[in-house]
């Protein structure tokens, strides 16, 4: 067994020995560890018997410039194979804003968790941002120009680090440890990448009623948000730097909306399109547990996506729309009768998106502060992980807030056994530890899979049909012309479509992204159940009648 959970200090060896017999009843396979709300964790590197990584972190996790004044950065060196930090290390951290580099300093630490306190500070009059930042703290006596962290001394970083909205980007280098000794000929290097939003808040109203909407930024504050009470469809600017584009990993927003909002009564599910023609139905994440009085609507277009819709604007015009169906699902677990957690999730499985789980813990039906707690979970391939935190001296992950969101890696269709264990409050342990055991199903999209039995079960569709798509497409044929030929073809049941969905909209235009959808559908780039799921939207919005 490898996983063998022993504090570095000799006063806590006993107590986590015993811990660690109690924990492996549970847990009993080597620890990775997934990306969070507020921290990522590097790829690891092979290094004689170990695969050394780093997880960096801050706090808190929600940090948002103009309402918090600080945080803590935390950076953590440790074996994936055994879970233990690499003790008495030497790093070099450099943190960059998109190209810019904004911080450059040494540190000592010796128990393998590097915590150092940063206080973004704009104004910097300086071409070159670095010369605006200053270091604090106490000087190691052994090694020259680094700063000591540890548990009576934290060195603090002030300057234009972290002051604006945006993706950040931790390089850190291991200089050298005398735990395994790693001093080699040239420094381990990781990097990991943070994002910082801003807040901007926007009035939307409906029915007479306003409400106000917190939108976090993680780049540039967006512009002309507008809610469409009729159709639903919720429509922003996201300013975009194009240059920038290969140091860009995700663009990121996200959007609170009070639980009282009445735009999206029986809405659970979403659809984002990028300027009139780039649907994006992956980048959507619904939160409607986490927050007590909020539902929030994260938003992502990650480098991929953004190199596909390259050129198109100078700005990103984004159009989210509700879905027909939720793809949203909620499970409540018990530890007891005392303690509960709710998890959210979309069990609509995709190659190209994360696992993501909203999580909330309860106590007695009400939001529980300072949760510490741990899980395994087992991949529906076999592969399994397992996460007590990073804290070298207090076991758990630790949620102030009492919730998260945690993303798994690359979703995998299939069944995920997962298992939380309930650590303590605060510095205190339960007088037990609690365990609850479940499970969940990511399954293909029920949509497409539908759209391909129906099309399967139709006569075959003639070949001048998608001719007729890539003229429409081209401009060589009218909007008018082609939706008359599809009101025939599924009259006629040619091509059967669910019909049936309810019209939300009277709109007689035709968005781009249909267009495209029909040249992409002609031209052989996407399936006839994509094209199918846009002849839907065009009955609902009313542009195609259908008796």
């Amino acid at each position: 067994m490898r996983f063998v959970l022993i504090w570095q200090k000799n006063n806590l060896i006993m107590r986590f020995l015993i811990l660690s017999i109690s924990l492996l009843a549970l847990f009993s396979v080597p620890l990775a560890f997934g990306q969070h709300h507020g921290g990522e964790q590097a790829p690891p590197v092979s290094f004689g018997d170990g695969e050394l990584t780093i997880n960096t972190t801050i706090f808190p996790a929600d940090y948002t410039v103009g309402k918090d004044s600080n945080l803590d950065l935390n950076i953590r060196l440790f074996d994936t194979v055994s879970n233990l930090n690499i003790e008495s290390v030497t790093y070099r951290v450099q943190i960059f804003q998109g190209t810019q580099l904004v911080a450059n300093q040494m540190f000592y630490d010796q128990d393998g968790e590097l915590n150092v306190k940063i206080k973004p500070k704009s104004g910097c009059g300086e071409k070159e941002l670095w010369k605006c930042t200053t270091y604090f703290g106490e000087n190691d006596p052994i090694v020259p120009n680094a700063l000591v962290s540890s548990a009576s001394s934290m060195p603090v970083i002030s300057g234009p680090v972290f002051h604006e909205s945006g993706e950040y980007t931790v390089k850190t280098s291991i200089i050298g440890a005398k735990n395994p000794k790693t001093q080699t000929s040239e420094d381990i290097e990781f990097e990991t990448t943070l994002f910082i939003p801003s807040e901007k808040i926007f009035t939307v109203s409906i029915n007479q009623n306003e409400y106000k909407i917190p939108v976090k930024n993680y780049q540039d504050p967006i512009r002309d948000m507008i809610f469409d009470s009729d159709t639903k469809e919720l429509s922003f600017e996201i300013p975009f730097d194009w240059s920038h584009l290969e140091h860009t990993k995700h663009l990121k927003n996200s959007f609170e909306f009070p639980k009282t909002f009445l735009g999206f009564e029986n809405v659970y599910g979403f659809t984002a399109i990028v300027n009139d023609e780039f649907v994006i139905p992956n980048a959507l994440h619904y939160d409607t547990i986490s927050k007590k009085d909020t539902n929030v609507i994260h938003f992502m277009i990650d480098q991929e996506n953004l190199k596909k819709i390259k050129n198109n604007s100078e700005d990103l015009k984004i159009s989210i729309l509700p879905g027909s169906d939720s793809t949203f699902e909620k499970k409540e677990i018990q530890f007891d009768d005392q303690y509960s957690a709710l998890i959210q999730y979309d069990h609509i499985f995709s190659q190209e998106k994360e696992l993501t789980l909203s999580i909330v813990f309860f106590e007695n039906g009400e939001h529980m502060k300072n949760v510490r707690y741990g899980y395994s979970i087992t991949h529906p391939n076999g592969f399994e992980e397992l996460n007590t935190g990073g804290n070298q001296n207090v076991l758990g992950i630790t949620l102030p807030q009492g919730n998260e969101i945690r993303e798994f890696g690359i979703s995998q269709e299939g069944k995920y056994e997962i298992q939380f264990v309930l650590i303590g409050k605060d510095s205190t342990d339960l007088p037990r530890y609690l365990y609850s055991k479940f499970d969940l199903e990511l399954i293909e999209n029920k949509e497409n899979r539908e759209n391909t039995q129906i099309l399967s079960q139709t006569k075959e569709i003639p070949a001048w049909i998608k001719n007729n798509a890539k003229w429409w497409a081209e401009g060589s044929i009218d909007d008018s012309s082609f939706t008359k030929g599809l009101e025939f073809l599924i009259k006629e049941k040619i091509m059967n479509v669910n019909s049936s969905v309810e019209t939300t909209s009277s709109s007689k235009e035709i968005p781009a992204w249909i267009k495209n959808n029909a040249k992409w559908w002609a031209e052989g780039s996407i399936d006839e159940g994509s094209f199918v799921l846009g002849i839907e939207f065009l009955i609902k919005q009313g542009i195609i009648q259908v008796e």
